[in-house]
């Protein structure tokens, strides 16, 4: 079974990959940014830092990379596209994707922690509170929340969701495969799994 510091050294190994160096701890902020002059240790250091104050963040700002399919500072979001509009195609792929990155991230480090359930349900909350600044929610959760509950009670985008959160299993899964590790998570919930726990502890 995959612990903590393996899956760790994974996460970062794939990153390296990609021309990044990850940076774990508490100390650190969740983003992707290029590497200042001094950090590239006079070229022969990483093009790009991945800073992350614990694993779950490491494997939220991952499997962002991995959907991009290279490193770019803020994973090349365009902060001008906010507020999101969901009756746009690109603007939901944005929400499908951040979704995924919290559900994925979740459902890769609860296996790991003392208490699975609590930790999937506590970390998702984490992460998806924060991200009502890109819809113009940022001062209502209960409103955000609303907005949620109806993205993802349309049928007819619910192909897209399921689409994107499966390529984000796969290409986590493959990504760690590919520098020795497990196809890790093996257990794999859906958003809509994750989001119905999340709303019956709001």
């Amino acid at each position: 079974m995959s612990t903590y510091e393996q899956v760790l050294a994974q996460a970062s190994a794939v990153l390296a990959q990609m021309g990044g160096e990850a940076r774990v701890g508490p100390q650190w902020e969740n983003l992707c940014r290029r590497a200042r002059p001094d950090e590239r240790r006079t070229g022969s250091g990483p093009d790009w830092i991945v800073e992350s104050e614990g694993l779950p963040n490491l494997i939220h700002e991952l499997v962002h990379a991995l959907f991009l399919g290279e490193l770019a500072d803020d994973h090349g979001f365009d902060y001008g596209q906010i507020p999101l509009d969901l009756r746009v195609p690109i603007h939901r792929g944005i929400l499908w994707e951040e979704l995924t990155c919290c559900v994925v991230s979740a459902a890769c480090c609860a296996p790991l922690a003392a208490d699975p359930r609590t930790f999937q349900s506590a970390w998702f909350a984490e992460q998806f509170e924060i991200q009502g600044v890109f819809h113009g929610l940022e001062a209502d959760l209960p409103e955000f929340r609303a907005h949620i509950d109806a993205a993802l009670g349309r049928e007819e985008w619910a192909r897209e969701r399921r689409t994107t959160l499966e390529t984000g299993y796969s290409r986590l899964a493959d990504a760690l495969v590919s520098v020795g590790g497990e196809p890790w998570p093996r257990l794999r919930p859906s958003i809509l799994d994750v989001w119905r726990i999340y709303r019956s502890a709001c």
